[in-house]
């Protein structure tokens, strides 16, 4: 006992002491009750950590598959054995720590509740849940657990801490690694011989690791793709250290020229640890060509320079290159061509090329530009060519030519759009008058034998010396040329002339027959010419050609010329093109009197012959057909009876005639003397037979 203290202070500290011990002893006894609770919980669980369901790439520092985080952190949830009573929910939160300093959020979670007369939960476990992507870091050290709040219990019971690496940044950040780099541009059997090794250079990088990996793949270049996928690489392999800088690697050469003859490209990505793979890089265009190379070229040739100069006429109907045949060809070369200072479009040299490869120098203006809108006279103009095998080139070989392509006045606009067609807008339309000014640009009938009128108006450019030629229907009218004289000339004035009717027969009837003038200047190479106008010319009837005899063939046609009823054969022509099938021809078969074909005619009235056919019927063909003229009595044996004073020699005129709406055209007709008798008789008809 305390000194000092009384016996009622003693009790009363008696008493609190025995109350104080109650009050620990309690607390001490609901602790030992709650960590009885939470080691059997934890022991249900089986501190089970919570499941990634992902590749770990490296199991000392948890780093994860980039690609495979494209969609969110998977994990998974495991199932404890302590369950609760049935419609009494549990909750699980999925914590993370993106950055890994320790500060955990609620990225996912979710209620299970064991349906009214269940005894298990209705998910199926291990029960996945999903990091979002948007949750997740580039590139930084993470970690993850989940909470699991019991239907007993007041705190949450947290599962074990699974540490883990979150990198989904590939090399280069996204953007294409700088393309690789080789001592050449093309490779062949003398810079990449069978078993040898070729070098390459991998641009140094800012994030190299010494885990990245490159993947070099051999691609065609016409057709690279966005990415590798089915690609097999010729290279896979560490990026060389230090790869901050340039590092060089070696590739199985027998592996690109199993590539064969190409123009490619080596293309590239790198792999990191976490198997971010980056875009694909740059590239630069390489040629393979193995085997023998183009060899012997020549010089090419333009024939229509030789001798030059190459003036408009030739570009009118078409300059070509001809290209001699080189040794080793194969066919998939191209020829290119330059012509001047203008590259032509590449033309395929082919499986069996010709001993000399034509290349029409094509479009055609790019002559006439290359010559100059300002140049006079003969320009050298240089002519060359590369064979292009997979984009590797060889040559050139090169000649040069002559080109004039000067005119009389200049073009305008430069460059003519239509060149080179000589038609000059300066040389103004023309006009087409009759005889008597009745009709413009239009001849008929009435017109015939008679001569046209054609006016033109003398362009501004007009200077004296100028030379003025006329064209009817393609013909030049030597008649109507004028040079131009400022004496008696003036630009801007109209002119005419006349177009004899001879150049008119000439050139034919037509709805549209072209009528234009020409312009040329001494010491100028090339004409220019005005814009044809089209004339309506009926005025020319077509000329018919004659009737003849197919069984007659000399002076003085006997019986024997005769068939053997003593008909005689006459053949109408070939009428095509002056024809049609339809129109309509009568023929006439005159026999006449008197012996010499310089006699009057003197017709056997009632021995004439006269038919009509339609051509194109059956039997009468515009191709030509063969009629026989009798009965004998009839057309034929008159010429005897009545030609006795004659020693019954007589004439026979055969033809045909055709109405074309117009007028009657009558065929050239035929006429030829007759014999047609024995010595002193008729011919004997029918015809006996033959012995």
């Amino acid at each position: 006992m305390a000194i000092g203290v009384s016996m009622a202070e003693r009790r009363q500290w008696e008493s609190d002491s025995m109350a104080n011990a109650g009050n620990k002893r309690a607390r001490r006894d609901a602790n030992s009750a709650y960590l009885r609770e939470r080691t059997e919980h934890q022991a249900g669980l089986g501190e089970h950590s919570i499941i990634i369901d992902h590749p770990i790439m490296d199991i000392s520092t948890g780093l994860l598959n980039g690609p495979s985080l494209s969609n969110g952190l998977r994990v998974k949830i495991p199932e404890w054995s302590t369950l609760p009573p049935p419609e009494t929910p549990e909750t699980i939160k999925v914590m993370f720590d993106r950055t890994g300093a320790g500060r955990f959020e609620v990225v996912a979670e979710h209620e299970f509740v064991i349906p009214a007369g269940g005894t298990e939960f209705p998910e199926t476990f291990p029960y996945p849940m999903l990091i979002p992507i948007e949750d997740l870091p580039l590139n930084s050290p993470c970690r993850v657990r989940y909470d699991h709040y019991t239907y007993n219990g007041t705190e949450p019971d947290p599962s074990p801490t699974t540490p883990l690496f979150c990198d989904r940044v590939p090399p280069y950040d996204r953007a294409p690694p700088q393309a690789l780099t080789f001592a050449t541009t093309y490779l062949d059997d003398d810079n990449l011989s069978p078993g040898s090794k070729l070098k390459a250079t991998i641009p140094g990088y800012a994030d190299w690791q010494a885990t990245d990996r490159i993947a070099v793949y051999l691609v065609d270049a016409a057709h690279i793709p966005d990415e590798p996928t089915g690609l097999t690489p010729i290279f896979l392999e560490n990026v060389p250290a230090p790869g901050i800088t340039d590092t060089e690697i070696e590739i199985d050469g027998d592996l690109v020229r199993e590539f064969g003859d190409a123009e490619c490209v080596f293309i590239y990505v790198l792999i990191d640890k976490a198997t971010n793979t980056s875009v694909l890089s740059l590239w630069q265009k390489i040629s393979l060509t193995f085997g023998p190379l183009p060899a012997n070229l020549q010089a090419p040739e333009v024939p229509q320079a030789d001798p030059g100069p190459l003036v408009v006429e030739h570009a009118l109907s078409g300059v070509s290159v001809w290209i001699p045949l080189y040794d080793n060809h194969k066919n998939y070369d191209f020829i290119r061509l330059k012509w001047g200072g203008t590259t032509l479009e590449d033309v395929s040299v082919g499986p069996n090329p010709p001993a000399r490869i034509e290349i029409p120098v094509e479009p055609k203006l790019l002559m006439l530009q290359e010559y100059g809108q300002n140049t006079t006279g003969d320009k050298e103009t240089n002519i060359s060519y590369h064979v292009v095998r997979k984009s590797r080139l060889f040559g050139p070989e090169d000649i040069d030519i002559d080109v004039n392509f000067q005119v009389p006045i200049p073009w305008i606009p430069w460059p003519p759009i239509d060149w080179p067609d000589p038609v000059h807008p300066s040389l103004l339309l023309g006009v087409v008058k009759n005889m008597d000014g009745s009709r413009t640009n239009e001849l008929t009938r009435a017109d015939k034998n008679n001569l046209a009128r054609f006016t033109f108006i003398w362009y501004a450019e007009a200077v004296n010396g100028h030379v003025i030629d006329f064209f009817w229907n393609g013909a030049r009218v030597v008649e109507a040329q004028l040079t131009f004289d400022d004496s008696i000339h003036t630009p801007g004035t109209e002119q005419t002339v006349d177009i004899p009717w001879t150049y008119i027969k000439d050139g034919g009837n037509g709805l549209e027959v072209p009528v234009h003038y020409q312009l040329s200047a001494a010491g100028i190479e090339n004409d220019l010419e005005s814009t044809p106008t089209l004339v309506n010319v009926n005025a020319i009837a077509v000329e018919l050609p004659p009737a003849s005899f197919p069984t007659i063939s000399n002076l003085y046609p006997g019986c024997s010329a005769l068939d053997d009823d003593g008909a005689l054969q006459v053949a109408i022509p070939d009428l095509t093109g002056l024809l049609k099938d339809g129109d309509e021809i009568e023929f006439v078969f005159t026999p006449m009197r008197g012996e010499f074909l310089t006699d009057p005619e003197d017709p056997i009235t009632g021995a004439i012959f006269t038919r009509n056919y339609t051509l194109g019927d059956a039997g009468t063909p515009l191709t030509g057909f063969i009629r026989r003229v009798e009965p004998y009595v009839t057309h034929i044996l008159p010429l005897y009876d009545e030609n006795a004073a004659t020693n019954r020699r007589g004439r026979v005129k055969v033809q045909y005639s055709h109405h074309d709406g117009t007028e009657k055209i009558e065929s050239e007709p035929l006429t030829i003397i007759t014999a047609f008798h024995m010595p002193n008789t008729p011919c004997e008809i029918p015809r006996p037979p033959k012995p």
